[in-house]
């Protein structure tokens, strides 16, 4: 136990200095600091279990406090997982109670919404009601007023409460990952008005229609939730709005196992082929191919945050990752074969030459998301956040701008390939480039990058030549960012994101952050080669990833 914490416990406010002459003075107080500790985690022990009885709960899990709620701790769990939960509870108690509800939105990284009239609310709060329940479940009324179940009926009597949310709060064990109301099911209490010409039916809060409705756009008919429940809903939130997202998006990664012998002996043979050949001493960097598993928390994060996408593409040179299931539906593995339509371009060690040729996957969906494997979901994310429904592309530009000067083995990759793309769109459209490129997931269009493809060839097939990173490159992610623009297939908007170099141990206190605050809605955690600076150790970078993504996800073996 830390000294300073046992000094705490004791009652001692000023430090204390140990030494030899003072050892046994220390050890005294240690046993009666640590005596106290008990002695408090019982009181405190004792204190919640009384509290829980007045809550109406007899627990037999273990629970925590967490703001201001007991909540139970569980190995795993995931946002999905934790809101079907709180649904499915939810719904079947309404269904014991033969209370008539209906489905106002699905799951969509947040809670259920589901209606009742406003007749049944009594109704509603009987059926709710739980007594010497073994989990802390609880509803508030709107955002206002939170009670155990036991006490639900409460709500029965007020008319200010027109929404009911519940919750049975989880939080995952060693960790500050949890699950509360945000992810509570809410029941809405909807009215009915007839006047001598119509009858209209108000929601208390807006939906993907509209609160107030007829009859006829009301009429409830049978669906299912995204999960599989049979369930009724309005016919109106059946249709598709102007801002619906109808169409697939495919995920697309990149990865390499750069431990693995065979693709190093390739690798080294290749090199010895092309010796004299100029290359940024960076371009061949062993950081370029280090793998810490980080395709494996990204698909995490892809589950926890964005269950939408349809098939997830894995491109690598025939490598599979021990860990990944090769056989779950969603999971498509590519070889640089299957890509490259001329041998002689492969085998290849150049990421610029790879990602200018993903958009040739077979099957590949014309709008499809490409994420280097160090890039991650921070936070639910919407088909939205990346596209608009008419398929148009956002993009998100970093305020860094990229300096001017021709191409040079002496500047950093990053550096010329701006200077390259931008001198292909000078020449083509007359418009120069300078802002740089966020490193998040960028969405794309296939149409587009084989229109590119076709406008810019010669440099293309320059690319596929190079096998290791080289000065005169492009690569097409980038290019895309700003042809897009130009002939106006995307519009540059933000995003949440964050952005540590785990090679930079000054963005220690950036990682600490992020755990924390859990508030961006995509991370990279770039492996970029940094001078005159210590890394963050692989402990440091590996307890991030395993607390900010503690579940396995569907992906894993």
């Amino acid at each position: 136990m830390d000294r300073r914490l046992i000094t705490k416990a004791a009652g001692v406010t000023k430090p204390l200095v140990i030494g030899v002459a003072g050892e046994k003075r220390y050890l005294k107080l240690r046993r009666f600091g640590l005596k106290r500790l008990r002695s408090f985690n019982r009181q405190r022990q004792a204190a919640e279990r009384l509290k829980s009885e007045k809550l109406g709960f007899t627990l037999n899990r273990e629970v925590t406090r967490h703001g201001g709620l007991l909540t139970e701790l569980v190995d795993e769990m995931t946002p999905a997982a934790a809101a079907k939960a709180n649904f499915d509870f939810t719904v079947e108690a309404l269904d014991a109670g033969e209370v008539r509800w209906w489905l106002v939105e699905d799951y969509a990284g947040h809670g259920y919404r589901i209606g009742v009239h406003v007749e049944d609310k009594p109704r509603v709060t009987a059926a709710l009601v739980r007594t010497n329940l073994v989990r802390p479940i609880y509803a508030r009324s709107g955002r206002a007023r939170t009670v155990a179940l036991s006490s639900v009926t409460d709500f029965a009597f007020d008319p200010a409460t027109t929404v009911i949310t519940v919750t049975a709060p989880k939080k995952i064990r060693d960790s500050n990952w949890s699950f509360g109301f945000r992810f509570g099911c809410s029941i809405e209490l909807w009215t009915t008005t007839a006047t001598e010409s119509r009858v209209v039916i108000e929601a208390p809060t807006e939906n993907r229609a509209a609160k107030l409705m007829s009859e006829a756009e009301f009429d409830l008919v049978p669906s299912a939730t995204a999960a599989g429940r049979g369930c009724l809903i309005p016919a109106v939130l059946k249709a598709t709005m102007l801002e619906d997202i109808t169409f697939p998006i495919d995920a697309v990664y990149t990865w390499v196992d750069g431990a693995d012998p065979r693709w190093i002996a390739s690798k080294r043979q290749l090199e010895a082929h092309l010796t004299g050949r100029e290359y940024h001493p960076e371009a061949n960097h062993d950081a370029r191919f280090e793998s810490k598993d980080e395709l494996k928390f990204s698909l995490r994060s892809l589950e926890y945050f964005a269950p939408w996408f349809n098939k997830i593409y894995i491109v690598t040179a025939g490598q599979v990752p021990s860990w990944l299931d090769i056989d779950h539906p969603q999971i498509v593995m590519v070889n640089h074969d299957d890509i490259y339509d001329d041998p002689a371009h492969l085998p290849t060690f150049n990421s610029n030459s790879i990602i200018s040729r993903l958009h040739h996957i077979p099957g590949l969906s014309e709008h499809f998301i490409y994420l280097n494997d160090d890039v991650m979901f921070g936070k639910p994310v919407r088909p939205q956040d990346f596209f608009l429904p008419n398929g148009t592309v956002k993009v998100f530009p970093s305020r860094n701008h990229r300096p001017f000067g021709a191409p040079t083995a002496e500047d950093g990759p990053h550096f010329n390939l701006t200077r390259n793309i931008r001198q292909l769109l000078r020449e083509e459209f007359g418009v120069t480039v300078t802002r740089a490129v966020k490193h998040t997931p960028y969405a794309m269009l296939k149409s587009v990058h084989f229109e590119m493809e076709e406008k810019f060839r010669s440099v293309y097939e320059r690319t596929w030549a190079s096998r290791f990173r080289h000065h005169d490159d492009i690569v097409a992610d980038q290019l895309f960012h700003y042809y897009s623009q130009i002939v106006g297939k995307s519009v540059a908007t933000s995003i949440t994101y964050r952005y540590i170099n785990i090679r930079d141990d000054n963005y220690r206190w950036v990682l600490r952050e992020t755990l924390r605050q859990r508030n961006r809605s995509t991370l990279c955690l770039n492996d970029a080669p940094t001078e005159d600076v210590e890394p963050l150790s692989d402990e440091e970078v590996m307890e991030f990833l395993n607390a900010y993504f503690p579940v396995t996800s569907s992906f894993e073996v």
